[in-house]
């Protein structure tokens, strides 16, 4: 398992997410986002879902935690750091 942490710069809206889960679905491995809204609920969502994704705001100042799991996960892991990358400002956690 792979995994990688990041603070969301801008609220993701609903053509970027659809863009991010399309390219995920080009993958094998299993592709989670895991964050905490508000008001302390936790959201495990699979990035490949694309209703999961489009139901589910990210809105910015969020912290999520990005996992990949299976043959090509880094491979997914790598590619979907730089999708959410080019579709808006990161802020990686160390």
């Amino acid at each position: 398992m792979r995994v990688h942490e990041f603070i969301v710069q801008s609220d993701y809206d609903q053509q970027e997410l659809i863009q991010i889960s399309n390219l995920a679905s080009s993958f094998v491995s299993q592709i989670i986002i895991t964050y905490t809204d508000p008001n302390d609920n936790e959201h495990v969502i699979d990035v490949k879902s694309l209703l999961g994704m489009i139901l589910q705001p990210i809105h910015a100042g969020t912290r999520i935690r990005l996992s990949t799991r299976g043959k090509d996960e880094l491979e997914a892991l790598e590619t979907l750091i730089d999708c959410f990358s080019r579709v808006q400002g990161l802020e990686a956690e160390h």
